[in-house]
């Protein structure tokens, strides 16, 4: 008879960043048509079996991955942690390191085009941009800007995270230079003037 030691942590927290990381790698690497619970079990370094205990199939895998790994992305552009003057965090969107690294803004592309196709994640990423990204961003800009109209914070926020998106497309079909980029970081401080009702 087994008996388990009372106060035991579970495992299963770690197991699941586990999977979940070893998930981005293999979306990075071969895409999301190519993604299989053996291929992420492989790179997890644990049993198909544990995947499927874990997330029950691909699709609940692939949904895991969405709502937990990806929407980091979202909430690294938003950057809740408003320590730092929105200008600054505004300026570093454009720059090397909005995305930690080049396998996550892979992924997220992926992940946009497999929208196009599946109504599943299409949804998700709906939800993550109308319920979390956009109205964290929209939080940020009328904290840092009160005087602005809740219709300009939200136009405002819209067409950032519409400058942004662009921006990193374009990185990754290699238009792009430090010009470029300068470009994009002028461009979003011209909107940050306009709510602040400098232009």
């Amino acid at each position: 008879m087994t008996v388990n030691k009372v106060g035991r942590p579970s495992k299963a927290r770690e197991r699941i960043a586990q999977i979940l990381r070893a998930a981005r790698s293999v979306v990075a690497a071969e895409g999301f048509a190519n993604t299989t619970l053996s291929r992420v079990a492989t790179a997890a370094g644990v049993q198909r079996t544990l995947v499927l205990h874990y997330f029950g199939s691909r699709d609940g895998l692939m949904q895991a991955f969405i709502t937990d790994a990806v929407a980091e992305y979202g909430d690294a552009l938003v950057r809740l942690d408003a320590d730092e003057p929105i200008e600054h965090r505004v300026t570093r969107m454009f720059e090397p390191g909005a995305y930690a690294n080049r396998d996550d803004l892979v992924v997220w592309s992926e992940l946009v085009a497999l929208a196009a196709r599946e109504p599943v994640v299409r949804q998700r990423l709906t939800e993550l941009w109308t319920d979390r990204w956009l109205p964290g961003l929209e939080q940020q800009l009328g904290t840092a800007y009160p005087a602005a109209t809740a219709e300009r914070v939200a136009a405002t926020a819209y067409a950032l995270a519409c400058l942004f998106e662009a921006h990193w497309a374009f990185h990754l079909q290699g238009v792009e230079s430090p010009g470029r980029a300068d470009q994009a970081k002028q461009a979003a401080h011209t909107l940050l003037a306009a709510l602040d009702g400098k232009k």
